[in-house]
This record gives C-alpha cells, sequence and structure tokens, in this order.
C-alpha cells in the first residue's frame, strides 16, 4: 500500500490551515470542483465531498485529523506523536479500514533565513521502506512558508511557496523542480468568526474556482 501524503495534500488540506487557537477543534467541510469550468457560486450548492476534523491540546499542538465521507464513514485517521518537544517527532496513519500503519518520522535544522526551522519528513510504510521525503521551511509561529517535494532518494520534484495575510493564508504558488509547471492557487476569505479566522472561503487556480470551504471552529472554554 502506498501511503498518502498528507503534507503533499496539503495543496487543499491540512497542512493548509493556520493553527486556530489553543484546545480547539476545527472541522473543515469542502465541495470540490471536478468538472472546471464553473461559476464560484456553482460550488456553494455542490455535493459535500469530505468533511476533516482538526483536533488541538490545550498547549495548542494538534493533535489528530479525521478525515470522513459525507456519510461519517473515516476514511484517513492521522495521529501526531510527541516526545519533550514542542515539535512532533513523526506521525501515524491509516487509511480506510486499513490497520497496516504508515510513518512519518520528522527532524529540524535551523533554516537559511533567520527564525525559521525546516523539517524533513520521511514518508513510509508498515515496512519502514521510505516512500519519499518532503523539507517544510516553518516561520518562528511554525506556519509553513515553503514546501519542498522529494522522492525517497531526496531529489526535489517541485516546491509551494506560501503566503498570508494575518492569521490566514493568501494562497500559495506551486512551481516543478524543472519549471515546466507553475500554479497559483489563491484563497479568497469571505467570513471570518469574531477572533478573525476564516469561516468560509473559495479557493481559485489559476483564476478558476476550484474549492468552497467552510469551518467551524468549536473554541476551549
Amino acid at each position: 500500500m502506498r501511503p498518502i501524503l498528507l503534507s503533499v495534500l496539503a495543496l487543499l488540506t491540512v497542512g493548509a490551515h493556520a493553527q486556530p487557537v489553543d484546545g480547539a477543534r476545527s472541522t473543515v467541510k469542502r465541495v470540490y470542483n471536478l468538472a472546471p469550468p464553473i461559476e464560484a457560486d456553482d460550488l456553494r450548492v455542490g455535493a459535500l465531498r469530505r468533511t476533516e476534523v482538526e483536533t488541538y491540546g490545550t498547549d495548542g499542538r494538534r493533535l489528530r485529523v479525521d478525515w470522513r465521507d459525507p456519510d461519517g464513514t473515516v476514511t484517513l485517521a492521522f495521529m501526531e506523536l510527541y516526545g519533550g518537544s514542542d515539535h512532533p517527532f513523526g506521525a501515524v496513519y491509516f487509511e480506510g479500514d486499513d490497520l497496516d500503519p504508515n510513518l512519518e518520522r520528522n527532524a529540524y535544522r535551523s533554516g537559511d533565513a533567520p527564525g525559521t526551522t525546516v523539517k524533513r519528513v520521511t514518508y513510509s510504510g508498515a515496512d519502514g521502506v521510505a516512500t519519499s521525503v518532503n523539507e517544510f521551511v516553518l516561520d518562528a509561529d511554525g506556519r509553513e512558508l515553503e514546501r519542498r517535494y522529494g522522492n525517497a532518494e531526496g531529489a526535489f520534484r517541485g516546491s509551494d511557496t506560501i503566503t498570508y495575510d494575518g492569521a490566514n493564508q493568501t494562497g500559495y504558488v506551486y512551481e516543478s523542480a524543472d519549471g515546466s509547471r507553475r500554479s497559483a492557487y489563491v484563497y479568497r476569505v469571505e467570513t471570518t468568526d469574531a477572533r478573525g479566522n476564516w469561516t468560509s472561503r473559495t479557493v481559485e487556480r489559476n483564476g478558476e474556482p476550484r474549492l468552497f470551504e467552510t469551518r467551524d471552529i468549536e473554541y476551549a472554554p
């Protein structure tokens, strides 16, 4: 079984979200545009494709992510693993009914820019054989500034450059390592809650609406 590369899927999912608040539970519902062209308003009445639930500890660390089908069936369960550091040393996740775990092993080093950290993630199946290696450049708050995608040997095939406006991500640009492919993703926030965290937004790819998301955040008392 080839692992789902959760960080790669951050293009439209988990890794794309800034942490909302300590002790929170964040639920994101997504409607995808699978047959372009389409108008942004059409996404609002489209069929729900997936719900994602992120759970945070009272110390602000993300603990778990579940992907659920519209009927509530869990299709992926992802759990961060922590030791004595604020940074996870790895993760384990399961796909569907498969009880064989997929694994992530993390290593950290200082980044080239002041105040940044590079997180290097090695992905493998239950046999421990590496399937790919990605790197993530993090700022002092732990937000992703860049994602670099590589194969098992560490040769990078592409990267994302990510931008923010306050707590909310405004988008990112993907470019292949050889420069042959380039895509610009823009997050257009439509509504926010009282704390400034987005509650609905549209995702555009190269100017075309691709995804409509709503987010419910349950804050810790």
